[in-house]
């Protein structure tokens, strides 16, 4: 058929413009052509994956004369990363995530290569594209056919694909999809790779790998960490530089029964390591070429050096356990299996019940038993307690061998499966027929001790130590008035009422009686009533043991308190007693003394006046004479002095002290006093010195006073060391208060009251004379006076006395008799 002339052309000439068109056609598809052999040479290329996308987008660009592409490789998420762009903003690595409804998702979908054609405001990352330009998306398929990419292309208006670019598209599209593929098969590859190096080397076994030639092609760290050596100092050796020759002829051993017979095989190997001697539990096996033919041997070896300890361990145990089992003399370990069959026996059930092992394993233990569990079903129905509970305790009457009965006490415990079904059960029996025995006994016992305590009075008390409770007996706390509700089962109720001087003595004996094997405790103290009071009891015990091993303490306590205080007020009658008689037989010391001295030295005085009158003459004159006499009635006057401060005494204590009281001027009776007082206290070597202002007319016994004043200016002129020595008088309408000060030794702070105690000084008598009455008589007449008697002392700076009395006391105040007790 002949095609129509052009106008302006020879008929049946092709015009030369559409000539050169096509050649120009045909320049660009052997153009494509060559692209396409190009990237299939790069393709078989070693190149990395965007070393190949880049040159293959530049090639593609450059072949359709597009101005901008992007290569993006579908991730897992729906994610796409950009592998290679040309004149586009994305950068290679850049992340980006579509939008659901996007032409991307919908050109995914697609199962054929249909190049989706979007415009400019499409949200495609090529932007910016030329004003009215337009791109393309490219779907690219993986050797499966699923989408692995998408190709984005930018177009220029004036630019149209024919059939043959968008078959050069996906031409190139299928290049770029296949390496993709082959990516994605490489990174997989590589990741299993990596998760078993990974495994290998976390992992606890050691593993290896030796070639034809004997040399280790691969172990893994744990097998290096062994030797001791870097993974690279163990490749490329053999065992025989790696282990002593003994370890290493053994391995060759092992791997040859393995060659022989092809399957792999167990062994348990001990090595000579460098840290000693370890076991290892070893899985030696063949590796296989395709055809099945043996190119190496692999080697995965578990450590069990501990486990096998711990198995000896076990076993070590074991036969102690079994050892301290057939030890125990009064217990029996019995092992039963699900239905009561008995499948251990150990030496103390033989003992306790009569049977050999032989004669009882795989019998019912029910037969040897009376009573309840002899009974059809009672066995069972007790092991499926046992089952539910943990465990289940009972006691009943056992027939041994010989026929004697004893009382068991039986405590049965499941035997579980690690998967958690019931093995079987364990009995541990006792014979209990000597406590039963003891207990009826002891109710026995008790009955009596009821009856014995309504008698006595005596509260009973039971302690059982095992579950620390205390059961308290019949009217036994209503005796301390505490109501028979009263919760008192708890030990801590009775320690707490124990009086807190008494409770730590208390506690203490009573842990010792029970700790240290005693049978009886015994203690008296001060117990709490509910009323508030303290009573004095009495409180024993009896500690009940078994096998030495105190469970039971039984006793009874007592209101002692009417015994407690008759006792106490015989020790304080006893106490007085002695100290009146200590009192006494010092006073018999210090008086016999204090009389005797005067009196010895009157004698000598008399003595010496008799022997001067003797001789007479100019020896005998009125003056010598007159200072003897002088001096002999100083010691009479003292013999006087004593013999009325006896004499007070006794009027004090029988409450016969007289008193006179007269209205007299206070100041001139205490003058005309120190007139007569100074001579004596110049002896002492003591000045006196007096300040009185006016007069004081007050009613008081003068003699009463005098002694008082007497007393005082004496201890001052005893005590003052020959220093001068104050009397003062002052005072008011209602009161007066005399004063008598030394400068002597003092007294100290603690004596001060004491000097006003009979018998009493603040420093021996040694030293100074006196029967120490002065004082004590002195402070009873200033309170009969309606007065009072003190004293300000620092040791060293002498002492000050005040006598304070009331100038018109209201009345006459009897004189009191003095307690004996004291005397």
């Amino acid at each position: 058929m002949v095609s129509p002339a052009h106008p302006g052309t020879e008929q049946g000439r092709v015009p030369a413009a559409v000539a050169h068109l096509q050649q120009a056609a045909q320049q660009a598809q052997l153009r494509r052509y060559g692209v396409l052999a190009s990237l299939g040479q790069l393709a078989l290329r070693d190149l990395s994956l965007p070393c190949f996308a880049r040159e293959s987008l530049a090639q593609l660009l450059e072949t359709l004369e597009l101005s901008q592409g992007a290569l993006w490789e579908l991730l897992d998420g729906g994610r796409f990363r950009c592998v290679a762009s040309f004149g586009a903003s994305p950068r290679p690595g850049q992340l980006v995530e579509p939008a659901e409804a996007s032409e991307w998702h919908a050109l995914l979908a697609t199962p054929s290569l249909t190049a989706k054609v979007f415009g400019e405001e499409a949200p495609v990352p090529l932007t910016p594209l030329a004003p009215g330009s337009q791109g393309l998306l490219v779907r690219l398929p993986g050797s499966s056919g699923e989408a692995v990419a998408v190709l984005a292309l930018g177009m220029l208006p004036e630019r149209r694909c024919d059939a043959d670019a968008l078959s050069f598209l996906q031409a190139v599209a299928h290049l770029l999809g296949a390496a993709i593929s082959r990516e994605h098969q490489t990174r997989t590859r590589r990741a299993e790779v990596e998760r078993l190096q990974a495994l290998f080397e976390g992992s606890p076994l050691v593993i290896g790998l030796k070639g034809p030639d004997g040399r280790y092609a691969y172990v893994n760290r744990r097998f290096a960490t062994y030797l001791r050596k870097p993974v690279e100092e163990v490749l490329g050796h053999t065992d025989e530089e790696l282990f002593p020759a003994d370890t290493a002829r053994m391995m060759h051993a092992h791997d040859d029964t393995v060659r022989a017979t092809g399957e792999p095989r167990e062994f348990e190997e001990e090595l000579a390591l460098p840290e000693g001697r370890l076991l290892f539990l070893a899985e030696r096996f063949p590796l296989r070429e395709p055809g099945g033919t043996p190119y190496a041997t692999g080697l995965m070896a578990l450590d069990i050096s501990a486990l096998k300890r711990t198995e000896r361990e076990l076993r070590r145990r074991e036969g102690e356990l079994r050892q301290m089992v057939d030890g125990l003399e009064d217990q029996g370990i019995i092992g039963l299996d699900t239905q009561g069959r008995v499948t251990g026996w150990s030496r103390g059930a033989e003992r306790l019940k009569g049977y050999k092992a032989e004669e009882i394993i795989g019998r019912e233990v029910a037969f040897i038993h009376e009573g309840e569990l002899a009974r059809p079903g009672m066995l069972r129905e007790a092991l499926a307690k046992a089952a539910r509970e943990g465990r289940v305790e009972a006691e009943s009457w056992c027939v041994r061998k010989d026929g004697s009965r004893f009382l068991s006490e039986d405590t049965v415990f499941p035997l579980w499966m690690e998967e958690g079904g019931l093995r079987g059960f364990s009995v541990v029996s006792r014979d209990v027929t000597e406590r039963y025995e003891a207990q009826m006994e002891l109710q026995r016992s008790e009955a009596r001790y009821r009856l014995v305590s309504r008698a006595t009075g005596e509260s009973i008390w039971d302690w059982d130590l095992v579950e620390n409770r205390v059961e308290w007996g019949e009217q036994a706390l209503e005796r301390f008035g505490y109501p028979a509700r009263e919760s008192a089962s708890d030990p801590s109720w009775w320690e707490a009422r124990i009086h807190p001087e008494d409770r730590a003595a208390v506690l203490s004996s009573l842990v010792r009686a029970i700790e240290h094997g005693e049978e009886r405790w015994y203690a008296e103290y001060r117990f709490l009533r509910a009323d508030g009071d303290q009573v004095w009891v009495r409180d024993h015990g009896y500690v009940l043991r078994e096998g030495g091993r105190p469970v039971r303490m039984i006793g009874a306590m007592a209101d002692i308190t009417r015994r407690r205080r008759a006792e106490e007020e015989r020790s304080r009658l006893y106490r007085e007693a002695q100290e009146a008689i200590r009192l006494r037989d010092e006073f018999l010391s210090v008086a016999s003394h204090e009389l005797k001295t005067p009196l010895t030295t009157l004698q000598l005085h008399l003595q010496m006046l008799r022997m001067l009158a003797t001789k007479g003459g100019s020896a005998f004159s009125p003056e010598r004479a007159t200072k003897k006499l002088s001096l002999a009635e100083y010691q009479v006057q003292r013999l006087v002095t004593l013999v009325s401060d006896l004499l007070d005494i006794s009027r004090l204590n029988s409450g016969r002290m007289e008193f006179r009281f007269e209205t007299v001027d206070v100041a001139r009776m205490v003058r005309e006093l120190l007139e007569r007082q100074r001579q004596l206290l110049r002896h002492c070597g003591s000045e006196l010195r007096v300040q009185l202002r006016g007069g004081y007319a007050a009613r008081v016994d003068p003699m009463r006073l005098e002694q008082i004043l007497t007393n005082l200016l004496s201890n001052a002129g005893k005590y003052g060391q020959g220093k001068p020595i104050d009397v003062s008088i002052e005072g008011d309408e209602d009161e007066y208060f005399i004063r008598v000060r030394d400068r002597g030794i003092g007294i100290a702070p603690e004596d001060q009251q004491r000097i006003f105690e009979r018998f009493e000084r603040a420093v021996s008598e040694r030293h100074y004379g006196g029967l120490g009455l002065g004082l004590w008589i002195s402070r009873r007449i200033a309170e009969r006076l309606g007065g009072t008697l003190t004293v300000r002392s620092r040791p060293g700076e002498g002492s000050t006395f005040e006598l304070r009395l009331p100038r018109f006391p209201s009345e006459t105040r009897p004189s009191e008799p003095v307690d004996e007790a004291h005397w």
